[in-house]
């Protein structure tokens, strides 16, 4: 949905002069669109362009599974249902019918229920499948219980922001100083793009922990997660809020979700893809994630083990570090919440794929390539650049990002079978069963595909059918990248997958 959406917990709904609330979390039963009788969780409330939604995961009835996934052992319970992966329905209120009861087998049996779910229906690679109900991301509701705000106060709710990442103080010599700061998530986006509302928490020195750099801030943020009364302009409210979202480069976010770093065996704090598939696009990521309480309890087998060699033989089998995460002491969900950084990612993949291109190329490609480029025109406002055949070293991320967008222009006026090594020419025509010209444009389209998606990833806003888009266009960009360039240089991209 555009614009601004606010988040909400509960609605109350009048149905037949009776008033029921709900809140986030619970399973209903409601029409859809062709007025059939669906059931389905609810997983958020939200408000948006002044009308109330119901975001809504749903839960199939055996008659709704794809039809590969319709099996006799599946058929013999009339009260299973189905966990829907994605996407979520959205409804109004006024589609509510009622409340029911739904065990979900991953959690402890209550004394009564309607129904029960053991596996989750998701789609990959355009195949249903189907995978065990403990492979999931659990609702906050089922590991977050808050205190009881009091009656008749206003209630604020507090999104925190926290930003980390490390850089190098010196020119040619680098020492790691991690840079800490604050945004508060609920500010409209204009307000957070201003530099004032950045709030700088401070610097980790040379050498220094996060967790002792941090920890006063984590034990206020532990102290908001109960909530608290403070005075406002409009009168006493009751505060309330969390850590919402952390953004950190790969190695940073690595670290503070507890993980080892990308270079080890499992080296993704999303999912546990080895290091050897790391480009293989069939790779299962969401059978193979990291999920919260998983995590948990893996953690807690390392804590319990006796020896420190043992634990270093399982920190090493999970792809885990030995301590555990920072903010094991928050309301947190450090997979979900500390999402991969798509500035980092993108700017580290064109980097990347910048010096696979320029790898390729023969002496008359280099010298063809200095002449392009000194005669392209780059648009009005944009400062020089430098040129990435003598200073790529020297690129920053903004001159990679320009970059990206004029390279398929520069590639299409220059590029020809004879600028390419022999070598490098004569594998591409293995790999992609294609002529010297169909290589000449399968590299440039690969470029394209890169520009293409990189504008598309950083629009301002989305609406679900450009959230689609822009799936789309990864896929497409990760299939090009695998077939054009060399398994060398795809090895090197840590977020390809």
């Amino acid at each position: 949905m555009d614009g601004e959406i606010v988040m909400i917990c509960t609605i109350t709904i009048v149905m037949s002069f009776l008033t029921e609330t709900y809140q986030t979390g619970e399973f209903i039963e409601f029409t859809d669109g062709n007025n059939s009788q669906r059931i389905g969780r609810i997983n958020s409330i939200v408000m948006a362009d002044q009308a109330l939604y119901l975001m809504i995961q749903e839960l199939l009835k055996y008659s709704d599974l794809p039809t590969n996934l319709k099996t006799n052992s599946r058929s013999e319970n009339q009260n299973r249902l189905w966990l829907m992966e994605k996407p979520f329905t959205k409804i109004q209120d006024n589609a509510v019918q009622n409340r029911v009861t739904v065990w979900l087998e991953d959690l402890p049996e209550p004394a009564y229920y309607d129904y029960s779910a053991n596996e989750i229906v998701y789609s990959h690679n355009g195949r249903w499948k189907a995978r065990d109900v403990v492979l999931r991301h659990r609702h906050p509701t089922e590991y977050i219980k808050l205190d009881k705000s009091p009656e008749g106060m206003t209630i604020l709710k507090i999104f925190l922001d926290l930003y980390y990442d490390d850089f190098g103080t010196y020119r040619n010599t680098y020492h790691a100083l991690g840079g800490v700061y604050l945004q508060i998530g609920n500010m409209p986006l204009q307000l957070r793009k201003q530099l004032r509302n950045h709030f700088l928490l401070g610097l980790v020195p040379f050498g220094g922990n996060f967790q002792d750099f941090t920890q006063p801030i984590l034990n206020e943020i532990q102290q908001l997660q109960k909530g608290m009364t403070l005075e406002t302009v409009n009168g006493p409210a009751w505060i309330v809020g969390g850590l919402g979202c952390v953004t950190a480069d790969l190695p940073q976010g690595n670290d503070l979700a507890g993980v080892k770093r990308h270079n080890a065996q499992y080296g993704c704090r999303t999912c546990k893809v080895p290091h050897d598939h790391m480009s293989d696009a069939t790779f299962d990521v969401i059978k193979n994630g990291r999920y919260r309480h998983i995590t948990r309890a893996e953690f807690e087998k390392i804590e319990n083990s006796n020896t420190r060699a043992s634990k270093g033989q399982l920190a090493q089998e999970y792809g885990l570090r030995i301590g555990g995460s920072p903010l094991n002491g928050l309301l947190f969900d450090c997979h979900i919440q500390i999402p991969q950084d798509a500035y980092h990612a993108f700017a580290g993949k064109i980097h990347k794929l910048l010096e696979a291109t320029l790898a390729i190329l023969s002496s008359e490609g280099k010298e063809n390539w200095i002449l392009a480029w000194k005669n392209f025109e780059t648009p009005t406002g944009w400062g020089k650049l430098p040129n990435p055949l003598t200073h790529i070293n020297s690129f920053m991320f903004s001159d990679g990002f320009r970059l990206a967008i004029i390279m398929p222009f520069l590639l299409h006026r220059f590029l020809t079978a004879s600028c390419i090594k022999s070598l490098e020419l004569q594998n591409l025509r293995s790999l992609l069963g294609k002529n010297n010209d169909g290589v000449i444009r399968a590299l440039v389209k690969c470029w394209v595909k890169v520009a293409k998606t990189t504008r598309l990833a950083f629009s301002s806003s989305f609406t679900e059918e450009q959230y689609q888009e822009l799936h789309d266009l990864l896929e497409a960009e990760r299939h090009s990248l695998l077939k054009v360039i060399c398994f060398q240089y795809i090895c090197k991209m840590k977020n390809l997958y």
